[in-house]
């Protein structure tokens, strides 16, 4: 294992150099992590040697087993299955008439967008052939 430390900011750092920080689990100046040693994370390292001081840990010793958990008592699969087609049948409909409602609501915007944007643009030559002829008087 690895223990790698942040000792220096990655302000005005290559936008390589930032992302190998990020991508080791370091965000701030002094923060820890522990990263297994392999080829890949002592490249990073070698890569942001000037922003990171690390050491070699020895590793941990391996977690106790966990003791078996007991199954949980059956449910009735009957009464469950009945219900589902039914409820997914339901579920079907919904989705359908929302999704009717939002197609409309969408073309309503639409036109409401497109018929404000034909008023602006016939506003702006209005006003730019005003001033073209004020300043030629």
């Amino acid at each position: 294992m690895l223990l790698i430390k942040q000792t220096r900011s990655p302000i005005g750092t290559r936008k390589a150099h930032r992302a190998t920080l990020r991508t080791l689990g370091l965000r701030k100046i002094g923060q820890t992590v522990e990263k297994a040693d392999s080829g890949s994370v002592r490249g990073m390292l070698r890569s942001i040697a000037h922003l990171v001081s690390f050491q070699e840990v020895a590793d941990a010793p391996p977690p106790k087993a966990a003791t078996p958990a007991k199954p949980a008592k059956p449910v009735k699969k009957a009464a469950a299955t009945k219900e589902k087609p039914v409820a997914k049948a339901k579920r079907a409909t919904a989705k359908s008439t929302a999704t009717k409602k939002a197609t409309t609501t969408r073309k309503a915007s639409t036109k409401a967008k497109s018929s404000t944007a034909k008023k602006t643009t016939t506003r702006a030559k209005a006003t730019t052939s005003r001033s073209r002829a004020k300043k030629s008087e």
